[in-house]
C-alpha cells in the first residue's frame, strides 16, 4: 500500500511538472509570437551618386543585407539600373527619363519586415547610401505580400 502511494504520488509530480513545462513553453511561444509588418524602403541616392561610390557602398550594403537574412528582417530588394520611362497625363505621354524629387533619385527599393513603423525607422537608418547624401522613404505595405509560388 505504502509503495502504491509512494508511485502515485511520483507520477502524480511528473503529470503537474509536465503542464507546468507546457503551459511555460506556451506562454514563451506566446511572447515569441511577434506579428511582422511589411515596409518598403525607397533607397534615393544624389546626382552626385556615381559607380565609384556605389562600389565602396557594395560590400556594406552585403553585409547589412546578411545581417536582416539573419534576424528574420529582409524580405526581398531590387536595384533600378538603366533606363527609367514615365508615363503621364490624360494624354497619357510617354518620357524617358530619369525622375528626380529634391535632387534625389530613386535607385532600389528593399521590403524589410518589422514590428511597427518605428522598428522599420530604426532599421533604415542603417542604409549605407544616407552617408552619401542618400534618403529613404519608409512605406508600410498594407497587405501581407504573398510569394508568386504560393500563388
Amino acid at each position: 500500500m505504502i509503495v502504491f502511494k509512494i508511485t502515485f504520488l511520483f507520477e502524480l509530480a511528473v503529470l503537474f511538472s509536465q503542464i507546468a513545462f507546457s503551459q511555460a513553453d506556451t506562454m514563451i511561444t506566446r511572447k515569441e509570437t511577434i506579428t511582422m509588418k511589411h515596409f518598403s524602403l525607397l533607397v534615393r541616392v544624389p546626382e552626385t551618386y556615381n559607380s565609384e561610390k556605389a562600389k565602396l557602398v557594395n560590400p556594406q550594403w552585403d553585409k547589412l543585407v546578411e545581417e536582416w537574412k539573419d534576424t528574420g528582417v529582409y524580405v526581398l530588394s531590387f536595384a533600378f539600373p538603366g533606363e527609367s520611362y514615365t508615363v503621364s497625363g490624360a494624354k497619357k505621354e510617354v518620357r524617358k527619363e530619369i525622375v528626380f524629387a529634391d535632387n534625389l533619385k530613386v535607385v532600389s527599393n528593399v521590403v524589410i519586415q518589422a514590428e511597427d513603423i518605428e522598428h522599420a525607422l530604426e532599421l533604415a537608418k542603417s542604409i549605407p547610401v544616407l552617408t552619401y547624401g542618400g534618403s529613404v522613404e519608409v512605406r508600410e505595405i498594407p497587405k501581407k505580400l504573398v510569394s508568386s509560388e504560393a500563388m
